[in-house]
């Protein structure tokens, strides 16, 4: 490559380049990302097989290969973008490489490996229609997936150093600084301070030597941020274009990369782009015959995140300790060596040359006044689309996340964002609607930092968060400032206590305290944002905090100390699931099933209805694979054991203090039966006929058997409990009339049984039922009300089991259930969706009824909207929005509601008698430890206190209620240390051998045909085979084995005569 000795022949040059380029080539480009990500990703051997069929079969006539750096949708890594039709082949098998080759070939696209969105049908043929890439604006990203970073003429043909051929050709630096001021550039690596100003005091800035330096910082140190190592791996010429640009604009004679050696293949191609655009006259002595001296050497760091710190950089540099100094004097004024010295991070100067190049009024057209152009984020976590982002800024966080990251990688929702790395804050999902800017960012408490931008999702605990960027924090604390060295130490030991379940609640308010003095003392940023991660977490998740000191409960099920096995720390009982796991696993199936009972009263109800939190907390179900089936062994157990092997321990002593149970829900029925336990004579009042509540007048027998239930219910009462049915709250009996009676104590569960309406014209109308009233006039008193063509209302479990139990009807002739999200935001459990769709019901998304269509006081029918989803709503999922112009009738003859339910709390407060406090929603006030309600003695649990919730959720609150009204009435304090429970006991483990553990996945259990569950309520689901759940409990991960050692056999002593010599 000749070197070039004027402008002339530099513009002659560029100019031959570029009519070169607009020579039309017909073939077909293959591009493939091969940076950092994409080479552990496999590109290389995808690479590979390409090179292999085209040379194989004589193709490279017909079509030809750019490899180039990150081109940001690392999730998809290893992929291929065949230009010009831009059809991106996502995580692309070496096998499929020869499918896209012929197809690219012959001017044809491949539609099964073409992009889809995760669990979406939909396929994208090109790339600037999905969804990661519609909404960014990649202005200096986007030039990646057109250059090969190794090819300087890849970077001309994309119009490369136009910005200095006009640099040159005008040679006035207060120009070119004018135009950075008016663009409103503000530096990308941290603190937002405006470019432009920050250039006019590095050229003002003068020594007796004539040496001034410009430094490329490319030490990005924030954990998950790989934005600048990206630009340069992939666009180096990019960055050595601003900083020439820089070092003309402030008067510099050398320019310096600060990059970090644990970046080998940016190093490689920036050192490969500095030999060319010194081999080409751009850098050197007299560059392009302008008099100018200008070179640029890299010098690579150690890795040290303090060397972030402009200051302590400059040590680094100079050979010394990376550590900060007191400014001033500023290092524009003396940094290396003495000498003045400007720092810019890479981002920064990869903007450059588009703003000298487009000029500065187009550059502010993009972003918000104030905070102009783009930012490239790293967006990394529980996320769906992992990558690089490149947004204007002023963006919604939300667009980011949800619009373009695809929201929640797993099941669980978005809970928060941490921003700026280590020393930024974490924003709740609530405040998503904010722009992303630096002033906004700062407001919330964080930062935009470098561009770290981790999601985080309701299993992430914040406490913990905290405490693992604090770690890192003082770890990398230079030590300089003894309240950064200090203060970090102190912040990470009070939240590693706060993890243990050691701490007390008075060090929260000494968290904070002790933050801000960090935060007001120290000397270089890292210490004044190292409070940021804990000021933040404390300000929006401070119940995280109460929750892990008061109740030693870790509501994500992370900190080890308090969780133990997930499993168990994730049922609101605290069944020690790993524990019966272990037992089958083994063999050994009566000691699981006391393991079960132990906890449970209703372990064989549980084994059908659960929502299993267990399973959504399963280690193993977070290592990619499926979680345990948790349930399913349950099932299992309680099957196959008699219940007569467990053997309650009771209380010897007999209490005389009566209690009252109001409702025989499993809330009330787990109080009444802890309660007798103990000894106290408890009467359970119930307004039906039949014990039960909602399990048994709303659960189909399909999914819970009337003999199973009415056997675990009979079980519950003893010669302590005595059960009065029809007897109604507000009518038969009040609370105060209970006390009166000589109750010493009332405890009120009378679950959520009042359907909530439409508010819809015409829901009055006959053949309009809510789903609790028609389950229960079936399951009560099988009256079938339903008749023709049935339509429900609604996504949750008691809409599905309003469906299928329609669907069973003589009467019926078919069923369709309207929701108006997507299945993804339903509800109810996914198993029963797949059961209700075998079984024939229609099942219709995107759908909100309008109008009931009625004739002579009948339901003739349902007018209803489609709709599209629209933003995220406060809950996380998009909100429907309707299609104008989508309206469509379904001919109906019985139409059921089961949008939810809520609990009647009128009869709690007749007239004449203290009121009980309520909540604005019509729930029973109680607090939320000891479930004490305003009225003293009186106690509430379940759905009263909560809204419609879960059956393990309401026997927690039994269990809980039946504490504190033994310690109320013992007059001992109802709040009290919680202690933390971990596994205790020792089981052996007992996995699967390397043949055994070929093909196995998770077992599924059996379910009768479809034919035999049409017209009969025949339990659907079967239990699982005894293989299949030992098989499936040896594939348990036993985290309890972190916690328990078998028992060390006695060591029989030696004498010294009996020593063998």
């Amino acid at each position: 490559m000749n070197r070039l000795s004027s402008l002339e022949e530099f513009k002659d040059f560029r100019q031959r380049v570029l009519k070169e380029k607009n020579v039309i080539d017909t073939k077909p480009c293959l591009v493939i990302c091969a940076g950092t990500g994409g080479q552990a990703s496999g590109s290389n051997n995808i690479l590979r097989v390409m090179k292999r069929h085209i040379l194989g079969n004589n193709l490279l006539n017909r079509i030809s290969i750019r490899i180039t750096g990150c081109q940001g949708f690392c999730e998809m890594d290893p992929f291929i973008l065949v230009e010009p039709g831009h059809n991106l082949y996502p995580k692309l098998k070496m096998e499929d490489v020869p499918k896209v080759i012929n197809a690219a070939v012959s001017g044809k696209v491949v539609e099964d490996l073409l992009y889809r969105e995760p669990g979406k049908d939909k396929c994208y043929h090109q790339q600037d229609d999905i969804p990661f890439f519609k909404k960014q604006v990649r202005t200096i990203l986007g030039d990646n997936e057109k250059i090969d970073p190794i090819r300087v003429m890849d970077y001309f043909e994309q119009g490369g150093y136009s910005a200095l051929d006009k640099v040159l050709e005008n040679l006035d630096p207060e120009w070119i600084i004018e135009e950075v001021q008016k663009s409103g550039l503000r530096g990308r690596g941290g603190a937002g301070f405006l470019t432009g100003n920050k250039w006019e005091l590095a050229h003002k800035s003068k020594d007796n030597s004539g040496q001034k330096y410009i430094i490329c910082n490319a030490d990005e140190g924030d954990p998950g941020a790989y934005m600048d190592r990206s630009l340069l791996e992939g666009n180096p010429h990019a960055i050595l274009e601003g900083i020439i640009i820089a070092g003309i604009a402030i008067g510099a004679n050398k320019g310096l990369i600060y990059v970090r050696t644990e970046y080998p293949l940016a190093i490689k191609h920036c050192v490969i782009a500095i030999r060319q655009a010194q081999s080409l006259g751009l850098l050197g002595e007299n560059i392009l015959g302008t008099g100018i001296d200008f070179d640029i050497e890299i010098i690579r760091g150690a890795g040290a995140f303090v060397c972030g710190e402009e200051t302590a950089l400059i040590k680094s540099i100079e050979g010394k300790i990376g550590e900060p100094r007191q400014r001033p004097p500023y290092p524009i004024e003396k940094g290396i060596w003495g000498h003045p010295t400007c720092i810019n991070n890479v981002e920064t100067l990869a903007n450059i040359p588009v703003i000298i190049d487009k000029g500065a009024e187009n550059y502010i057209k993009v972003g918000v006044p104030g905070n102009t152009g783009t930012k490239i984020f790293s967006l990394v976590g529980k996320i769906r689309n992992t990558g690089l982002v490149e947004v204007p800024l002023g963006t919604k966080l939300k667009e980011v996340v949800y619009d373009i990251g695809g929201g929640s990688s797993s099941k669980s929702r978005v809970k928060a964002v941490q921003t700026g790395g280590p020393s930024g804050g974490c924003i709740p999902a609530h405040m998503f609607d904010i722009p992303i800017d630096y002033d906004s960012l700062r407001k919330v408490g964080s930062i935009m930092g470098s561009g770290g931008m981790i999601v985080m999702d309701e299993n992430t605990c914040m406490v913990d968060i905290a405490r693992y960027y604090m770690k890192f924090l003082k770890e990398e604390s230079c030590g300089k400032c003894y309240t950064c060295r200090k203060g970090t130490q102190r912040l990470y030991e009070i939240l590693d206590d706060i993890t243990k379940g050691i701490a007390t609640l008075e060090q929260i308010d000494l968290l904070e305290e002790l933050a801000e003095v960090v935060r007001d003392t120290t000397m270089c940023g890292l210490g004044q944002t190292a409070s940021n991660p804990v000021l933040s977490t404390i300000k929006y998740f401070r119940e995280e905090y109460i929750e892990h000191i008061n109740n030693k409960r870790c509501p994500a099920g992370v900190c080890r100390e308090l969780v133990g096995a997930p499993c168990q720390a994730a049922c609101p009982v605290g069944t020690e699931a790993w524990r019966y796991v272990a037992h089958i696993a083994n063999g050994n199936y009566e000691e699981a099933y006391i393991a079960i009972r132990e906890y449970n009263p209703f372990p064989s109800i549980c084994a059908r209805v659960c929502d299993h939190k267990c399973e959504e907390r399963c280690k193993l179900g977070q290592t990619g694979t499926d979680p345990i089936a948790i349930r399913a062994l349950k099932r299992f157990v309680t099957d196959n054991v008699d219940a007569s092997v467990y053997k309650p321990k009771r209380s010897k002593e007999k209490k005389t203090d009566r209690v009252a149970i109001i409702g025989s829900g499993p809330a009330g029925l787990t109080a009444a039966h802890n309660l007798s336990l103990l000894g106290y004579p408890v009467t359970v009042f119930e307004a039906d006929h039949h014990a039960g509540g909602m399990l048994n007048s709303c659960i189909p027998e399909y999914r819970l058997p009337h003999k199973v239930l009415e056997k675990e219910i009979d079980a519950i009462f003893d010669e302590n409990v005595t059960l009065k049915c029809d007897t109604e709250l507000g009518k038969d009996i009040t609370v105060e009339g209970l006390f009166s009676d000589g109750f010493k104590a009332v405890f009120i569960g009378i679950g959520a049984q009042k359907g909530k309406r439409l508010h819809l014209d015409g829901e009055d109308s006959k053949g309009v039922f809510p789903s609790i009233e028609f389950l229960k006039a079936y399951n009560q008193d099988g009256e079938e009300w339903a008749k023709g063509r049935v339509g429900v209302i609604g996504g949750g479990n008691s809409a599905f089991d309003a469906a299928r139990t329609a669907l069973r009807q003589k009467d019926v002739k078919s069923v369709v259930l309207l929701y108006r999200r997507t299945r993804e935001e339903m509800p109810a459990f996914s198993e029963e969706i797949d059961a209700a769709i075998e079984e024939g019901i229609l099942v219709e998304t995107l759908v909100t009824p309008t109008k009931i269509i009625r004739e002579s006081g009948n339901i003739q029918g349902l007018q209803c909207v489609r709709n599209s989803l629209g933003e995220v709503d406060s809950s996380g999922r998009r909100r429907p929005i309707p299609i104008p112009g989508s309206e469509y009738t379904i001919n109906l003859d019985n139409l059921i509601i089961a949008i939810s339910e809520q609990p009647d709390t009128n009869s709690i407060n007749p007239e004449g008698e203290p009121e009980i406090q309520l909540n604005w929603d019509g729930t029973l006030n109680a607090e939320k430890n000891t479930l004490c309600c305003s009225r003293e003695g009186v106690f509430a649990g379940g759905d009263v206190i909560t809204g419609p919730n879960t059956v393990i959720d309401a026997i927690a609150a039994g269990k809980r209620a039946s504490v504190m009204i033994d310690r109320y009435i013992r007059g001992e304090e109802l709040q009290q240390p919680v202690q933390k429970r971990t596994p205790s006991v020792y089981i052996p483990p007992c996995t699967l051998t390397e043949e055994e553990s070929e093909g196995v996945c998770r077992a599924e259990a059996a379910k009768i045909e479809v034919e035999q569950r049409l017209g009969s309520f025949i339990e659907v689901e079967k239990t699982l085979v005894e293989k299949q759940a030992v098989n499936e409990a040896r594939r348990c991960l036993r985290c309890d084995l972190e916690f328990t050692q078998p028992k060390k056999e006695a060591v029989e002593l030696v004498t010294d005569e009996e020593t063998p010599i």
